[in-house]
């Protein structure tokens, strides 16, 4: 008698499984939609690690919905949380957390970044060449 629960079954030969850091590789600006749809499979094959939700809030942030990148900014959050006594990677805390008050800032409606100082540059007009 063979029993089973519910695993996922095996990849197809020549695939593999879905890892952490996929929703980033071979991203295109011209093609954000294709690249969320490969990015929602990867948080469905990895529902309990922080890196995919965080890694689509930054897509979902480009594509302009900042609603979705925060729900999924406070999500990896959350996930961080549950990891208990595993480390995790320095830099995916410090870019969860910096995609937290960004999000925190634009539900106080306060700009995210500050204005250009007095007397600095102007993108439009380069600095002028020192001979």
């Amino acid at each position: 008698m063979l029993l089973g629960g519910c695993i996922s079954a095996p990849p197809e030969p020549g695939q593999r499984i879905a890892a952490p850091g996929d929703c980033l590789r071979k991203v295109e600006i011209a093609q954000l939609d294709a690249a969320l749809q490969r990015c929602n499979a990867v948080v469905a094959a990895l529902p309990n690690e922080p890196q995919p939700r965080n890694d689509r809030a930054l897509l979902h942030s480009l594509a302009g919905n900042n609603a979705a990148a925060c729900r999924d900014s406070f999500a990896a959050a959350a996930l961080l949380k549950r990891q208990g006594s595993k480390r995790p990677d320095a830099v995916l805390v410090e870019e969860i957390q910096l995609r937290q008050r960004s999000c925190q800032r634009l539900a106080q409606r306060r700009p995210i970044t500050t204005p250009p100082a007095t007397g600095a540059p102007s993108p439009a007009a380069p600095a002028a060449a020192t001979p």
